[in-house]
């Protein structure tokens, strides 16, 4: 089968030069084979949101699984599988992936974070494989957190862990310093005969840009420092909450594109006059008018630089980046 090459220079790199700039390929998912390095899955966004379910094997027994364009990674124990995530609308979907490459059931299901869109679907696993209770882990502070906001669609959570998660001959690395996206957002490392594989969800989205306002971020600057973070952790390959299979070139973007928002906002607080704003009697008037002049300058400088080639997206998400990457800046005098 003919593979499509795609050089990350001319997808999303074209004025940044570093060391993550492999050749990407493109296949066909596969339940059978283990993905090469480097490869992803060919398809389109609207090819994954559409199809059933695909999936793919990382290691003899990791596997990622995309439902309607939602992410999880599914490991093969000893007598049963477990699933990190269990995305809203997906549940039935992904019984029937897990059915494409194992025989052993499902029998945990783990939770990165509170949102309901990544978790929401366990109750719907649980009724199709009921009467058979499912074993439902998180972090304690993902627990406290689905329990504060008073989070419902999920079910409950059974048990928690610490730094390191056991199942059935697995031992799976736990990072709960991921703040950005939420405070609880937990990211887990999974090895298995040398190659590391990462679950690390809403953080980045390869082969586009990123969601409006980095996937809602709650903490724009600490997002910036899970960046930082998960581009220094050692992994290989990334399972993400949406889009493609991930590696270090894909947050390498993401990573360059924050730098890029925070050098061009910083560009336009120095240029931009606060006096010629000084207009009336409304504060909201003077700030409003002061800080949509930076805005505006620093969204003019990112669309010179990333606009061309993919300009329906950028014209969606890409002023909500730097307005949202402003803020948190302004708030704290960087």
């Amino acid at each position: 089968m003919k593979h499509l090459l795609f050089s990350l220079g001319s997808l999303f790199l074209a004025s940044t030069v570093n060391a993550y700039t492999p050749e990407f390929i493109y296949k066909p998912a596969s339940a059978l084979e283990l993905s090469l390095p480097n490869q992803k899955v060919t398809g389109t966004h609207r090819d994954r949101f559409v199809k059933p379910y695909e999936v793919q094997r990382l290691t003899k027994n990791i596997y990622w699984i995309s439902v309607a364009n939602y992410n999880v990674t599914a490991v093969v124990g000893n007598k049963s599988v477990m699933l990190i995530d269990a995305p809203h609308g997906t549940g039935k979907n992904l019984l029937q992936a897990i059915k494409s490459f194992t025989d052993k059931p499902l029998s945990t299901i783990v939770y990165s974070h509170a949102h309901a869109d990544h978790v929401g679907d366990s109750h719907v696993i649980a009724k199709q494989l009921a009467p058979k209770q499912l074993n439902i882990l998180s972090s304690t502070e993902v627990k406290n957190a689905l329990e504060t906001h008073k989070v419902t669609l999920p079910l409950k959570v059974t048990h928690t862990f610490d730094n390191t998660l056991k199942f059935e001959g697995h031992t799976i690395q736990v990072h709960d310093n991921f703040n950005g996206h939420t405070p609880d957002n937990t990211v887990f490392i999974l090895e298995e005969h040398g190659r590391k594989v990462i679950h690390a969800i809403d953080l980045v989205h390869p082969d586009q840009l990123e969601f409006r306002s980095f996937s809602n971020v709650e903490d724009a600057i600490a997002y910036k420092n899970d960046i930082d973070t998960l581009m220094a952790l050692d992994w290989d390959v990334m399972v993400t909450g949406h889009s493609n299979l991930g590696y270090k070139a894909d947050v390498q973007f993401v990573q360059d594109y924050i730098i890029d928002v925070q050098n061009f906002i910083r560009q336009g607080l120095e240029k931009t006059d606060f006096s010629k704003h000084f207009k009336g009697e409304s504060p909201f008037t003077w700030y409003a008018g002061y800080t949509n002049e930076i805005i505006d300058f620093a969204h003019k400088k990112m669309a010179e630089k990333y606009r061309k080639g993919r300009e329906e997206e950028f014209d969606i998400v890409a002023y909500s980046h730097v307005r949202v990457m402003f803020w948190a800046m302004f708030a704290r005098a960087l």
